[in-house]
């Protein structure tokens, strides 16, 4: 019954309910304000024929098949409609004014992992977290007492949860139905995927000005810094009439120009560590992990590898050195470990990445709600963009560990 209000009353707003209706009532009775004035129905607007004028009689076939052809224009447009319905990507759902679904379409049941048929009866409020169920039920009251077109929750963050538990972040748009008083129509969208993207560019946009500003300090406390000491140097060299202070001073400016452009090259290299052209990602990543130890103030790091290069691509080697170098990052900035432990090696066809460390760790619940500032988002999305994944564990008080594996190129 339901099934067939929803489609009647979408057919209804394109004018294809009414007159079939008509039509066989007219077929049945011979009156109604389409007859002739012998009180059969006028064929000039139902069925059209050359040369004949209004009021003149029908034949029984021709009302027989006019009402045949209402009722056939009828159910094509109810299969149309049935179709897509069935069909659309969004789900769709059909909610009574007691907040009771009565009609969803196979996506709908999909998107919040319900069997097929097992959501209609459900209340609505199932399929929204339950400490905002309460609110939800205020919302949808308040709706109902001024219902009009509209996407649900604007300016809000909107959350499913499926069957199982689970959240995601969904899209919702609303639609009263004026045939049935208090049916809404609500169309829910998963955009999971645009929250990622939406989260892998605020990362990346994080990342980009941390570089710039960890670039600027390095500028400033090192490599200007030493320029500035030169500057004074020279104008003592320009001074000074004394010939063994100026051999001293001269040599102390070529000792300070050997220091600056050390530091310039120590800021490329942390922009892209020469060592992965030269020497391969494995040599890039030890290097990196024993300048980390030199710089760590009693941090123990170690590292342990298998040759791992043959068969990354460009792009897949330099992924591999990212992670390693944001989870090492990560470890030192906010697990004040004693012990940090970096390997590679391959296993069953993948190459796989290690970082542990032994610091505070933190609850499993909290990695998801944390994984923006521990960069974990952008991690993952460098690792998808190359075919592979990262996981992450932590427990409280027993370190964490990220692995990351990507898959090696067939040649």
């Amino acid at each position: 019954m339901a099934r067939t209000c929803f489609l009647t009353a979408r057919l209804r707003g394109l004018g294809l309910v009414a007159w079939p209706v008509m039509v066989r009532k007219m077929a049945c009775s011979g009156s109604g304000p389409l007859s002739g004035d012998r009180g059969t129905p006028c064929g000039g607007f139902l069925h059209r024929r050359e040369g004949r004028r209004p009021g003149a009689r029908v034949s029984g076939g021709d009302r027989t098949g006019t009402a045949a052809a209402g009722a056939h224009a009828l159910d094509a447009a109810r299969q149309t409609y049935r179709s897509i319905f069935e069909a659309a990507p969004d789900g769709i759902a059909l909610v009574d004014e007691d907040g009771t679904i009565v009609e969803a379409n196979p996506q709908m049941e999909r998107l919040f992992g319900y069997e097929p048929g097992t959501l209609v009866g459900q209340s609505v409020e199932a399929l929204v977290p339950e400490t905002v169920r309460d609110a939800h039920r205020g919302h949808r009251a308040r709706y109902g007492s001024q219902p009009r077109r509209r996407p649900m929750g604007i300016g809000m963050e909107l959350v499913g949860r499926r069957a199982d538990g689970t959240e995601f972040p969904a899209e919702i748009s609303l639609s009263p139905l004026p045939e049935r008083v208090g049916c809404v129509i609500c169309i829910v969208r998963d955009v999971t995927d645009r929250v990622r993207l939406r989260a892998f560019t605020k990362d990346a946009v994080d990342a980009a000005e941390e570089e710039r500003r960890r670039i600027a300090r390095e500028l400033h406390d090192d490599t200007a810094q030493v320029l500035s000491a030169l500057l004074l140097k020279l104008e003592a060299v320009l001074r000074t009439h004394d010939e063994a202070a100026r051999e001293r001073l001269c040599r102390e400016v070529k000792d300070g120009l050997r220091e600056a452009a050390e530091g310039v090259r120590r800021i490329a290299r942390g922009l892209r560590p020469p060592a992965l052209e030269d020497a391969g990602v494995v040599a890039a990543i030890e290097a990196h992990v024993r300048a980390i130890s030199e710089r760590s103030g009693g941090v123990v790091t170690e590292f342990e590898a298998e040759p791992v290069d043959g068969g990354l691509s460009e792009e897949a080697r330099l992924v591999l050195y990212r992670v390693v170098q944001e989870a090492v990052t990560n470890a030192l900035k906010h697990a004040e470990p004693s012990r940090i432990l970096v390997s590679l090696r391959m296993e069953d066809g993948d190459v796989v990445a290690c970082v542990e460390d032994d610091g505070s760790g933190f609850e499993p619940a909290a990695i998801e709600r944390r994984s923006h500032g521990l960069g974990l988002v952008g991690m993952r999305e460098r690792a998808a963009g190359v075919g592979g994944r990262v996981t992450f564990e932590s427990r409280p008080g027993e370190g964490t560990r990220v692995v990351l594996r990507l898959p090696v190129q067939e040649d």
